[in-house]
């Protein structure tokens, strides 16, 4: 895919949330689709991931399902066969395996009915489904991808931006790394770590939630191992592969918990882009220009403009920008076109 630019800056497309709009959110994002022509490099049969987070049975801030059910009509309009899909978690929870997760999907709304397109666990029963992509990385030299997403021929990722404990926030670089890799890569992302094995195999099948890996890993080598996977991914996808961002319920900590808080800043609308960089940093500029929810605002230390400083004080959010444009995954540089 060739990436949009102007004067080497990257496009990023935007649909705001407005009042006086006489269509909704939900058209406009289609439009927006449409006139990015960004679909039309989907060919013909083209097995499409659409890479999201069914969220926690207790949560409710996830992308609600008619957002995803247009951008599965989209994909069938532009010729490709669609499929919505997600990867087992590494913490023992209610989507550590297949049949919890495709539960959870179901109970917060998503079945193929609703969507219209199959709903697919990528990597699998247990986790361990998954294909070994070989990169040149300062971390990595293979990375573990979801068999699913590896076979698929293109990925759109639609993300429901969020802050995030260790990546200051959550957005479409944690979309593709996290969520498209098996419980073995989420593991080696996350942790250094015990079991000394490294391998992660023992949580992927212990059944009983017996087993936890450490987290010792700090921030900023975090977010450059999640850039890693995202310019592993981008290769073998031959960069096939569109971003959407969705700032709407935009809550100060990602969707894996079992409950939502109140958003921090009022509903954005939807940014979408060829470049994980440039949408995510768009992203990260409109929520820190935006107004604090009065419902934050209120505390002393939710003065600072930057929300996600604010909220977790010790993490650099730009730190896996500037490692992702560095190893030349994107670029922080970029122009809004408003739809």
């Amino acid at each position: 895919m060739k990436k949009e630019s102007i004067s080497n800056k990257s496009i990023v497309y935007h649909v705001d949330v407005k009042k006086d709009s006489n269509k909704s959110l939900i058209e406009r994002l289609a439009i927006m689709i449409d006139r990015s022509k960004l679909f039309t490099t989907i060919k013909s049969s083209d097995r499409v991931a659409i890479k999201m987070h069914f969220g926690e049975r207790g949560g409710h801030a996830y992308i609600r399902t008619p957002f995803i059910g247009k951008i599965v009509s989209k994909v069938k309009e532009y010729g490709g066969i669609p499929f919505v899909t997600d990867t087992n978690t590494l913490y023992s929870h209610k989507r550590h395996n297949a049949i919890d997760h495709l539960e959870t999907a179901k109970i917060n709304g998503f079945t193929s009915e609703t969507v219209g397109a199959p709903i697919i666990i990528a990597d699998g029963l247990i986790g361990k489904d998954q294909e070994i992509v070989k990169i040149k990385g300062n971390h990595f030299s293979e990375i573990y991808i979801a068999s699913a997403i590896f076979h698929s021929d293109f990925i759109i990722a639609a993300t429901h931006f969020t802050g995030h404990p260790m990546g200051g926030f959550g957005g479409s670089i944690k979309n593709l790394a996290m969520g498209c890799a098996s419980i073995k890569g989420k593991f080696l992302q996350h942790s250094e770590y015990l079991p000394r094995v490294k391998c992660g195999e023992c949580i992927s099948v212990c059944k009983y939630g017996a087993i936890s890996p450490k987290y010792p890993n700090e921030a900023k080598k975090l977010q450059e191992k999640m850039v890693e996977y995202v310019m592993g991914i981008k290769n073998q996808k031959k960069e096939k592969i569109i971003y959407i961002n969705f700032l709407i319920d935009i809550s100060p900590g990602c969707d894996c918990g079992n409950f939502s808080n109140a958003p921090i800043v009022p509903d954005l609308g939807i940014l979408l882009s060829d470049d994980p960089i440039a949408v995510d940093k768009a992203s990260a500029d409109l929520i820190n220009d935006a107004p604090y929810n009065p419902l934050w605002s209120t505390k002393d230390k939710f003065k600072d403009q930057d929300k996600f400083k604010a909220i977790y004080k010790d993490i650099d959010w730009n730190w896996q920008l500037n490692y992702g444009q560095q190893m030349g995954i994107g670029n922080k540089e970029y122009k809004i076109v408003k739809i």
